[in-house]
Order: structure tokens, then sequence, then C-alpha cells
């Protein structure tokens, strides 16, 4: 089966009851509207949004989340997931909003705007979010379909390397930076994320290329770009649910909303990792934590992070900050390492980071120095290297701060198997197990009909950049 063989009505996005499974059974059909039969720009970047926020922060940001250690899949199917049990049905929605949802979409309504003024704001604008939905897709599949599926003719297009996959995203991104500088910065009302704002638009896909070159390790290009990256927190790529129905509410929300007591956060590694391992005399996550540890059984009872309006990190100011201090302590430049991270918690202390729920709960977040990262401080009682030290506790601090978000699961994989000093490494979801998993199972629709797709290596197999 061709990824990219239906033809995706924007209207289901608008009136869908959920957020997660958008283009499930939306086939071809001559009868239907047609993309050239409405403004292609009020409809159709609205969807390719939402379809992108639900590649982003649904089902399978969940299970990573879950095999990460940041959350416990309790009962039935979220139970059975959480041991590491995974069938190629789980991915099916998540691969129908990238490729049908994102992509296909996205260079349609390139298509649809080429002579309008702003084709150069929608061209730079879908180019990111592109970006934004196929990186995420390599991440989390390794190898997948991309040089071919712009060409309708082909039904079963190749799965590039993963490299090759970022390698191509690295060009778009640039590509889409070169739009956006060009484009008139004039707001866009379609645009749910940033209005149109071009110049915030520029700052994403710089910190995406960042975010990608963390994945291939190339940490001195990830820095460069972290620095032309978000720098502030109205800059990150964030989805603020209008809260209008069961389909525009946070997605946390809705999926207890639906299956409570399926999924919960009380006594996962996070939960005990911020409760007590976290704290010392400079640190506090009491207000953290209470706004992390969401209800899994009754989601009206939630008010912070998995309230029905909260709004949904995508890529994020804090990814940036950490993307730099990882990158310059990587690339010997310690002293800048610890300045990044220490604007970190000048933001977790502003109290602008997230919303304290209780003025009783402590939150401390005051500036570390390198002394507390030498052996024996406190921040290395283990006595490793400074840097290694202080990598450490960057590290640990993308886990915390990525609650909600793919990168504990990124980092897990990057890192445990061959820094495992510095990973954060949770107790393993089963008893058998002796790896952590590494990737999804692709789709099984293309699985079954694509005759190039590869034979399922399984889930604990890594990808390429983490071989």
């Amino acid at each position: 089966m061709s990824i990219l063989k239906y033809t995706f009505l924007i209207i289901v996005f608008l009136s869908a009851a959920s957020c997660e499974k958008l283009v499930e059974g939306i086939n071809d059909n001559p009868n239907e509207i047609s993309s050239d039969n409405f403004d292609a720009g009020v409809l159709l970047l609205k969807g390719i949004e939402l379809a992108n926020t639900s590649v982003q922060g649904g089902h399978l940001n969940r299970i990573g989340g879950m095999w990460s250690g940041q959350t416990i899949g309790v009962v039935l199917l979220y139970k059975s997931i959480y041991e590491y049990n995974l069938s190629a049905e789980e991915t099916s929605s998540f691969w129908q909003n990238a490729y049908q949802g994102v992509v296909k979409q996205c260079r349609v309504l390139r298509e649809q705007t080429a002579s309008s003024p702003r084709a150069d704001q929608y061209a730079g604008i879908v180019k990111v979010i592109e970006a934004n939905t196929i990186g995420t897709v390599a991440s989390l599949f390794g190898d997948i379909p991309y040089s071919e599926i712009s060409n309708d003719d082909i039904l079963d297009p190749v799965f590039d390397s993963q490299l090759e996959v970022f390698a191509q995203l690295q060009a778009l991104l640039s590509d889409a930076i070169s739009d956006l500088s060009g484009a008139t910065n004039s707001a866009l009302a379609e645009d749910l994320y940033f209005e149109g704002d071009t110049e915030k638009w520029i700052k994403v896909a710089h910190t995406l290329k960042a975010r990608m070159y963390i994945y291939t390790r190339e940490y001195d290009k990830a820095y460069q770009e972290a620095l032309q990256g978000i720098a502030s927190a109205d800059e990150a790529l964030v989805f603020t649910p209008p809260n209008i129905g069961n389909g525009s509410l946070n997605l946390n929300y809705k999926m207890i909303n639906e299956r409570g007591g399926y999924w919960a956060f009380t006594d996962s590694h996070l939960d005990q990792l911020m409760s007590s391992g976290r704290n010392n005399a400079k640190t506090n996550e009491a207000a953290r934590l209470a706004y992390y540890r969401f209800d899994g059984n009754s989601a009206t009872n939630n008010k912070g992070i998995a309230a029905p309006d909260r709004p949904m990190a995508l890529v994020g100011y804090e990814e940036n900050l950490l993307i730099l201090a990882e990158a310059a302590v990587r690339t010997n430049k310690v002293n800048d390492g610890l300045a990044h991270l220490n604007d970190l918690r000048a933001y977790l202390a502003s109290g602008d980071a997230f919303e304290q729920l209780d003025p009783a709960d402590e939150s401390l977040y005051e500036a570390y120095i390198l002394d507390d990262f030498a052996a024996g401080g406190m921040e290395n009682p283990d006595n490793i290297a400074t840097e290694r030290a202080l990598l450490r506790e960057i590290i640990e601090e993308r886990y915390v701060s990525g609650f909600t978000q793919l990168m504990p699961f990124d980092d897990l994989r990057r890192l445990s198997s061959k820094e495992s000093d510095v990973a954060v490494l949770p107790p393993f979801n089963s008893s058998t197990a002796t790896k952590y998993p590494q990737r999804f199972i692709v789709s099984q629709a293309e699985l079954s009909a694509n005759p190039n797709a590869p034979t399922d290596p399984g889930i604990f197999a890594e990808t390429r950049v983490n071989q």
C-alpha cells in the first residue's frame, strides 16, 4: 500500500471527535470535495498542525514515556505495552497522521498557494512542520519511506536509511529558513502555533536542526544551530488546546478521560527521582512534581500537566537550553555548558516554566557552580570526572524537563548502552528484559502491502544512529 494513496480531507480535522485518529479510513472518493475547492491556507494549515500535534504528543509519545520510566501502564492494553508487548497495529494511526495528515497535505498546501503573495510564508511554515513530523518518524522507526513519497506514480516507495532521511530533513529546514527569511512577516490566523510569525518559525527550524544533530551525535553543529534557536518561552512551538470539544483537548487529559485507570504517574521512576533523588541544597522539586503528578483514574481531577486546556510543548525552550548545555560540554566548553544549565534553572525559578498548583509546595533552583560537580561535590558523590558529572546532571534535567515529550525516550536509546555513566536508567518493565526498547514497529498496513518494507527487526534492535 502506498502511504500517500489517500486523499485527506481537512474537514475531518475540524469536526472529528479525536485528535489521534484524524485520517483513519479516509479513502479516495471522486464525489468528495477536493483541495482546490476551498481556501487551502485556511483549512489545510490548521489540519496539518493538528496532525503534527498528534504525532508529537499522542499514543506513541505515551508509549515512549512508559518505556523510559516516566509513566506506568496499569491495566489491559497499556499494561501489556508497558511490559514491551507491541503489535504493528498500534502504530497505524501514527503512520497515517504523519504521512497523510502532515506530509501529503504539506505538499498540497505548497502547490495550492504557489501563486499566493504569501507563498514563501506558507512554504516555509509547512517545511518546518514536515521536518518536525518526519524527524520524529525517522527517530522512532529507523529506516522509513521519504525520498519517493512525493511521486504519486510510485505506489510502493523505498525505505530510505535513517541517516539519509535526517540529511534530507536538514536540507529541508535550510530551505524553510530561506523561505521564511524572504517572506513578509504578516499575521496568519490559520496558523494555530504562531499566527504566521516568521521569526518564531525560523527559531523553531534552528532548534529542530539542533535536535537532529543531537540524534546523529554531531554536537558541534547542534550547538551552532541551538544558538540561533528558541531563545525564550514565547518562541517555543506549543499547541494550546482551544477546549471546544473532545477533539480539541490536551491529549494527556483526553487519554485519561477515555481510558481512566489505564495509565499512571505515581510510583514511576520519574516520580521517585523527583521525590528524592533530585533534591539537594540548591534544588527542591516539590512544586514541579505536583504539577507533573496527574491522576490517571479521573481526568477532571487534573489541574497540572494533564489539565484539559494545558498547552503542550512540541519543540520547547527548555529543550533548546539543554541542547546548548549538553553540546557545549561535549565540545569542551564546560563553563558555557554550566551557564546554559543555569539559564534553565533561572527560568524554572522564575515561576514561568510551570504553574505552581499549591503555594505551600517548595520550588528551589539555585545556580550551580563548577565545584558542585567536582569529585565529592554536591552533584558528584561517586567521584567521576567533573565534566561527566555535569553532563549527567544535564541529561537528568532533559529527562525531567522532557516529561510528556519524546526527549527522555530519545536519550534512553542514545545513551543507555554507550554512556551508562551519564544516562538515566529506569528499571526494566519486565523481569525477562535485558535491554530497553529501541524502536517502534512499522504500521501493519505498510508491512503487509509495501514489498519494499523491511523485515521487522523487533523493538529491541537499535536504529542506525544508536548502533
